[in-house]
């Protein structure tokens, strides 16, 4: 899977560069290493380093899963601080979950293991200007199932409790 990955960097990245494209790999989710019989290797954040080794490059980035790296066992501030200060994280699943790669769910934000706040600041203090978005929301009372982890009330649910969270770190931001 290493080897495979490193030729397809090596064919990709270069033309993203002349493109002006980033590429934004996302993680294994659920981060396991095998599912249904095939192989995974995007299962840590120590996975994210090698993949960023294999070709570095302004170009060559990642997606920001929280509930993917929460799933891992990864602190979020930490690995955002260690991506972010190297200009790293492309975009960003802002999610939470209560569990492990093994068992999990998907929960509102605050309901989840992660301290959001804390989440949210981190990208803040990196200077993080990329795009951000809730990520498989769960579905509130009265919404469809009809598109499972986007159900539009929890979307509008999960923006309105990002948005507050962005005011409350530039309000403390600015006043200390």
């Amino acid at each position: 899977m290493w080897k495979n990955l490193d030729y397809f960097l090596k064919a990709v990245v270069p033309e993203a560069e002349k493109a002006g494209i980033k590429l934004a790999l996302h993680p294994d989710d659920p981060p396991v290493d095998t599912l249904r019989g095939i192989s995974r290797i995007m299962t840590s954040a120590d996975a994210f380093k090698r993949m960023l080794a294999l070709y570095p490059s302004l170009n060559n980035g990642i997606t920001m899963c929280q509930g993917s790296f929460a799933t891992m066992g990864e602190d979020i501030p930490t690995v955002v601080k260690y991506f972010g200060e190297r200009n790293k994280i492309f975009f960003v699943h802002f999610r939470d979950i209560r569990g492990n790669r093994q068992n999990f769910e998907e929960t509102f934000f605050d309901d989840g293991q992660n301290d959001m706040y804390k989440a949210m600041k981190a990208y803040y203090d990196i200077g993080d200007k990329g795009p951000i978005r809730p990520n498989h929301v769960p579905t509130m009372a009265g919404d469809s199932h009809e598109h499972q982890g986007y159900s539009l009330l929890g979307s509008l649910h999960a923006v309105g409790y990002m948005q507050g969270l962005m005011e409350a770190i530039r309000k403390r931001w600015v006043t200390h």
